[in-house]
């Protein structure tokens, strides 16, 4: 019953986690908020944060892969909601402007 009440599967690719991904689980987005990546996906990630980060918004996200590597990733922000009141934290879900590799 839970299946048919949660509707067909949305997601265009599987979820990972960081380490899982190949990426170490703090990021940042330009211009400097750090964010811990929750779980992440070639398509996307969702991360959380201190800061609320505001839907629409088009900006960098910056990866650092297991290996040492980093490279920035652009991004849109689709959606922004309060995870936890104490402490406040936020959590934010992206879409990166085309697919990444696994790190």
């Amino acid at each position: 019953m839970a299946a048919a009440l949660m509707g067909a599967e949305r997601r265009a690719a599987p979820r990972f986690t960081a380490p899982g991904f190949g990426v170490v689980d703090v990021a940042v987005i330009r211009p400097g908020l750090t964010v811990s990546v929750v779980t992440i996906s070639p398509r996307g990630a969702l991360v959380e944060s201190v800061a609320p980060i505001r839907p629409g918004v088009r900006t960098e996200l910056t990866l650092d892969a297991a290996d040492g590597r980093r490279w920035p990733v652009g991004i849109e922000v689709l959606r922004c909601w309060v995870a936890t009141l104490d402490p406040v934290r936020y959590r934010a879900a992206m879409r990166f402007d085309g697919p990444i590799a696994a790190g």
